[in-house]
């Protein structure tokens, strides 16, 4: 059979698809400087009866730890005042004494499908497009991505103990939330 024309199955109208799926969108970003033991938080709207079903990082610009051991780059996540009951302090940028390079416009999928990541999974699988960090802690959610009322979600970025080689560029968080029907 022939594929109908426009508007005579708006089942097939890719915009519907989208909508069936019932979910949100927000992003947010901040300017990462290069200056370590400084917060660079991200704030973002988690809608009513909603789950965090993925989280997505995109830089701007190359960011390059300095190559001694413990300058890491750490993440943290957390809802309301907290920046750790989602997600603890974890290292993005796992620096153990060799330089580690997080290459401009690779995209990493810190949250997929409301799960965490395998350690170093951005290099030894390639999630996304090459080019994410050799080396990365395992990424854990400790703390309810589900919310019943509309929330501030932090995400908290922390050079440790040395000022990153390169790093003056922007970070965008990309959130998708899934709507859940009546709320759990």
């Amino acid at each position: 059979m022939a594929n109908p024309m426009y508007g005579q199955n708006r089942a097939d109208n890719l915009v519907d698809k989208v909508k069936s799926l019932n979910q949100t969108a927000v992003s947010g970003s901040i300017h990462l400087a290069v200056t370590h033991t400084t917060n660079y938080d991200i704030a973002i709207t988690q809608p009513a009866r909603t789950y965090l079903k993925d989280l997505i990082l995109v830089n701007g610009g190359d960011i390059v730890t300095n190559g001694s051991s413990g300058n890491d780059l750490d993440m943290s996540m957390g809802a309301a005042t907290s920046y750790t009951d989602l997600m603890a302090a974890t290292a993005l940028l796992d620096d153990g004494g060799s330089a580690v390079t997080w290459t401009a416009n690779v995209p990493l999928y810190i949250i997929q499908d409301a799960h965490g990541q395998a350690a170093n999974l951005f290099a030894t699988t390639g999630v996304g497009p090459k080019g994410g960090p050799a080396t990365t802690e395992a990424i854990v959610v400790a703390g309810a991505l589900y919310s019943s009322a509309s929330r501030t979600i932090n995400i908290r970025f922390t050079p440790l103990t040395g000022d990153m080689t390169t790093a003056t560029t922007a970070i965008s968080a990309l959130c998708i939330f899934q709507h859940v029907p009546n709320g759990v």
